[in-house]
């Protein structure tokens, strides 16, 4: 498993374990502890899904982040991902002002890892506009976006 997924694997059981002990103690007090064990539990099977999701993926990008993919990135940026994001991924490309959220400022993803990056371009991000790109762009080529990705954060 990646790095990220094991993160979030570890965060995820920390979760459930103290979900299920604040969901036994509110049971038994009958308490509202109950509700934040409740909760809790669902909250480390959200994180548990992320986990197995980024676990399937490379660690680490397979395409050699060279000229010619951050040029093939950048067209594609520009294809699929400008209108929303901008030309400078500042999140303020023309559709930005008609969607809820507002589009990410990707100058911001340098924390994030490239296999979470993908992760997002390939199953998009629910409750937000941003679609999955799995069908419409090819593996490589959205491994070529993330690679364009990183010279807007640099």
């Amino acid at each position: 498993m990646s790095r990220p997924g094991l993160d979030l694997a570890v965060l995820a059981t920390l979760l459930a374990v103290l979900g299920l002990g604040a969901l036994a103690y509110g049971l038994r007090a009958r308490s509202t502890v109950a509700w934040v064990g409740a909760l809790l539990l669902a909250t480390s099977a959200l994180f548990v899904g992320q986990a197995v999701r980024l676990g399937r993926l490379p660690p680490q990008n397979p395409v050699p982040a060279t000229p010619q993919s951050v040029r093939t990135g950048q067209r594609l940026y520009q294809q699929h991902c400008q209108v929303c994001h901008g030309p400078e991924g500042r999140g303020d490309g023309p559709a930005a002002a008609t969607l809820r959220p507002r589009p990410a400022d990707l100058r911001r993803t340098a924390r994030f890892p490239d296999s979470l990056l993908f992760l997002r371009i390939t199953e998009g991000l629910p409750g937000t506009a941003m679609p999955a790109f799995r069908d419409t762009l090819t593996e490589e080529e959205r491994w070529h976006v993330v690679n364009y990705l990183r010279r807007l954060t640099e």
